[in-house]
């Protein structure tokens, strides 16, 4: 027992220091730049920045990005995502005549700068300025080809190098965070190996009695299974006419925004869907919880599988609808495979814990029905992480389901792998490796209670 406890003393402080410096080498090293403008004109049109990275290299569109101003009149803030290593920039006001506002420009790194407009603009084509006062400049724009060029050498290093101590007590701490629920892990993985080898070992049992559970659900009803597809369809349609029609939400990333809110709504439903069903999995299936034979470890997985088989309709449906516009499938689309198993293990690991507790605490399914009505908000499913704060934007994205709804659009818009957010990949699987073993643990110690509060 000692020799167990030193081993994991010595693998706790290596994992201190591992840790330690993934997070300082990736602010260091990972750290990209975002070049953000606050801008306001009287007419509608698209603002491109080009980026160089030395003084030698030309203006090309391979190394550009576009951000659309549709709201004339409003102050609208323009993010660009940026290289570490840019030379200078040139912002493309726009390709018509314009009066044009432009202030709070800043770069944001390890720290936030703010860059006096004046300060860096090198040259102007078919532009010029009209009035400077308040740290705001109007340009007035007076043909189809007019940009300003940028020199942002001397902040895009204070902004690059500039951790601040705050900074550094997070990456602290998340390290010390990180090493115990590492240890607590690493510490539980026999218990955590024999309950999935279990689980395993009933998988004919689970998916029999999961195609049974799907069939009786909707037994009583005369459409049938039918109402496991027409809710989801509605639920879908409503909020595309709520969003797009209503609130003339436009494209976003340059797809039809039904197409970018389908791939992270549908992956809602079915976390919500098994979530909801697994968590009063032992109420419903009570006469097997009171049989002493039946291993009940099997039942919260018996929901997740019976809602599964509505989400891969609806994963045929994504397909559908993308290639209906023109989107076809790719080797990318691949990687959908490996989030939906990232959903389901999410969805097992939390109704672990939720589904041995709501017997004893009976105000936790309220609890969870309200969580997933302000999760499905809290998610970025119908509108874009970009446009919160940095601060905010990290909060948000401790929510595990931020990782997975992303982890949708990467696959079928935006063509990321998941290793290249390994940070988000740790945390995410951290979270439901945590979560299973507090599962486990929890159906451990309560199962035998469990037919006395039934």
């Amino acid at each position: 027992m000692k020799f167990k406890k030193l081993i994991l003393a010595v693998m706790g402080l290596i994992l201190v220091v591992l840790f330690f410096n993934m997070f300082a080498t990736y602010q260091k090293n990972g750290t990209k730049l975002t070049f953000e403008v606050q801008l306001n004109s009287n007419q509608s049109d698209d603002y491109q920045l080009f980026y160089i990275m030395n003084k030698d290299q030309e203006w090309t569109e391979e190394q550009s990005l576009h951000q659309k101003y549709e709201q004339k009149g409003d102050w609208v803030n323009l993010k660009y995502d940026l290289p570490k290593n840019v030379y200078s920039l040139r912002l493309d006001v726009g390709n018509q005549k314009a009066i044009v506002k432009i202030k709070d420009v800043k770069l944001k790194g390890n720290s936030s700068v703010i860059i006096p407009l004046d300060e860096i603009i090198t040259q102007e084509h078919e532009v010029k300025i009209t009035s400077q006062k308040d740290k705001q400049i109007e340009l007035q724009v007076l043909d189809s080809d007019p940009y300003v060029i940028l020199d942002i050498k001397d902040h895009r290093d204070t902004a690059i190098e500039g951790t601040s101590l705050l900074n550094i007590s997070i990456i602290s701490l998340s390290s010390v965070v990180a090493t115990l629920i590492s240890l607590y892990i690493i510490n539980s993985i026999k218990e955590v190996y024999r309950f999935l080898r279990e689980i395993f070992k009933g998988r004919r049992l689970i998916f029999s009695l999961a195609k049974n559970d799907f069939k009786t659900k909707y037994a009583s009803s005369y459409l049938g299974i039918v109402w496991g597809f027409i809710q989801p369809l509605l639920t879908i349609v409503t909020y595309w006419f709520v969003f797009q029609v209503g609130l003339r939400s436009g494209s976003v990333s340059d797809v039809p925004f039904i197409l970018w809110f389908i791939v992270a709504i549908i992956p809602w439903f079915f976390f919500s869907e098994a979530l909801s069903s697994a968590t009063n999995v032992y109420s419903e299936y009570s006469y097997l919880v009171k049989k002493v034979v039946f291993k009940i470890e099997l039942l919260p997985i018996v929901k997740i599988i019976s809602a599964l088989f509505v989400h891969l309709f609806f994963i045929l449906f994504i397909f559908v609808m993308y290639t209906g516009y023109g989107y076809y499938p790719n080797l990318y689309s691949f990687q959908m495979l490996y989030y939906l198993i990232c959903t389901i293990m999410l969805v097992f690991s939390v109704s672990l814990v939720t589904s041995a507790i709501v017997l004893f605490f009976k105000d936790l399914n309220q609890i969870i029905i309200i969580i997933l009505q302000i999760g499905f908000w809290f998610t970025p499913i119908g509108w874009s992480y970009t446009m919160l704060p940095d601060f905010w934007s990290n909060v948000f994205k401790l929510n595990p389901m931020f990782y997975i709804v992303e982890g949708y659009r990467d696959t079928f818009i935006y063509s990321v792998l998941f290793i290249q957010h390994p940070y988000y990949t740790l945390y995410f699987w951290m979270f439901c490796l945590t979560a299973l073993v507090v599962g486990i643990k929890s159906l451990k110690k309560l199962k035998p209670h469990f037919a006395d509060v039934i």
